[in-house]
């Protein structure tokens, strides 16, 4: 997340304010695969999951949870035992809010920090966008009820075949069949994130590397487009 080598080479122009974009689609879709590629084009990712994971795993949050919740929820390590708080929170409306109260406020604070820093350096050498325009990623579960979701330029849409979703969350989370859909019933509806994207990119199982890289290079390029010679609407 930290800005990397800021160009301070342009003292007599204004800063330019940083091009923010977001990833959502639904479990399984492969959005942080598709985020870090981006990442590797030169966007600065924000992984709220990755933020939130770090939280989890404090001793002060864990001892809250386990009064709340028993003692089960730290594994043999003393950590967070994440496939069970997991459970526990998707079956029980009132149970993730317990878990939103204790985690989300520090999530958003990180988050808010983050986007202070790279809002403050202005030119970055290594961005792809034009004049050096600074680039942002947000890769924020349920981005459409969050508080980001009117802060970004362009929302890219990450998408996959229902069947090659429900296979990567049994085969690399463990995951039940069917608990996928159970989650996802929970949660804002694929058509409504969909149709509030501005862009959509393909992630499908057979997809080769190199034409998932591909597809990434073409939606950067429309936003460098639309950036260079913007619409009206833009």
């Amino acid at each position: 997340m930290p800005p990397s080598n800021p160009d301070h080479n342009h003292p007599s122009r204004s800063l330019p304010t940083p091009f923010m974009t977001a990833v959502t689609g639904g479990i399984g879709s492969g959005k942080s695969t598709i985020a870090k590629e981006f990442e590797k084009l030169g966007a600065h990712r924000i992984d709220a999951d990755e933020v939130a994971g770090e939280i989890l795993e404090r001793a002060e949050i864990l001892n809250e949870l386990s009064q709340t919740w028993g003692k089960d929820v730290t594994n043999s390590h003393g950590g967070a035992n994440r496939a069970l708080i997991s459970s526990i929170v998707f079956s029980d409306p009132a149970a993730r809010k317990v878990l939103e109260s204790l985690v989300h406020p520090e999530v958003r604070s990180r988050i808010d920090d983050a986007l202070a820093k790279l809002s403050s350096i202005g030119f970055d050498k290594n961005s792809p966008l034009p004049e050096g325009r600074v680039w942002i990623l947000l890769d924020i579960p349920l981005l459409e009820t969050s508080p980001y979701r009117n802060k970004v330029d362009r929302i890219l849409f990450v998408d996959a075949p229902d069947s090659d979703r429900e296979t990567r969350v049994v085969q690399n989370r463990g995951w039940q069949p069917g608990e996928r859909s159970r989650r996802e019933s929970a949660q804002f509806s694929l058509k409504d994130k969909k149709a509030g994207a501005s862009d959509v990119i393909q992630n499908a199982n057979g997809l080769s590397d190199e034409e998932r890289i591909a597809h990434c290079q073409a939606v950067l390029d429309s936003w460098i487009q639309d950036l260079t010679n913007p619409s009206p609407e833009n």
